[in-house]
């Protein structure tokens, strides 16, 4: 996987430089990769992060060193999808398969079913299939309990 970034100030893109990548696992804070970062052109600076592991949380820092604090850094993160990817077994480095799952979570039939457990359903594309099931909760983490016969959807394709 590449890590992408830019540097920029009021000026417009930075370029000439040489950030520095450090990449955390985010479960214990371990470093798992670091290096210099290529210039790829108009302030766009990338790595090739080879371990990737669709599957883990990252936190990532690009560091643009010589520039000033407000310029200077660039924090990301990575994994938001990867309890979801095991769930469906999707566990290659396969970008075209995650961005498929993305695509089906943003746009197929979803819908909150009767029931307080795992009622909050995905399809696959075929609108029947159910692709993954979550539990409801608010922002306590208290169950959400969807009546009886009073069923929420999405249809494919909003």
């Amino acid at each position: 996987m590449f890590v992408t970034t830019s540097f920029s100030n009021h000026y417009g893109p930075i370029t000439g430089l040489s950030p520095i990548i450090k990449i955390r696992w985010v479960d214990d804070g371990s470093l798992v990769a670091s290096g210099v970062m290529s210039e790829v052109g108009n302030g766009f600076y990338t790595y090739d992060f080879y371990a990737y592991d669709i599957t883990k949380n990252y936190a990532v820092l690009c560091d643009g060193v010589s520039l000033p604090d407000g310029d200077r850094y660039k924090f990301l993160s990575t994994g938001e999808y990867g309890p979801i990817i095991n769930n469906v077994d999707l566990l290659s480095d396969d970008t075209d398969a995650l961005s498929l799952l993305i695509k089906k979570i943003l746009i197929n039939k979803l819908e909150l079913e009767d029931g307080d457990t795992q009622n909050w359903v995905l399809y696959d594309d075929d609108g029947t299939t159910v692709l993954l099931k979550w539990n409801v909760t608010d922002k306590f983490d208290d169950i959400i309990l969807q009546k009886a016969f009073d069923v929420s959807r999405r249809t494919r394709g909003m």
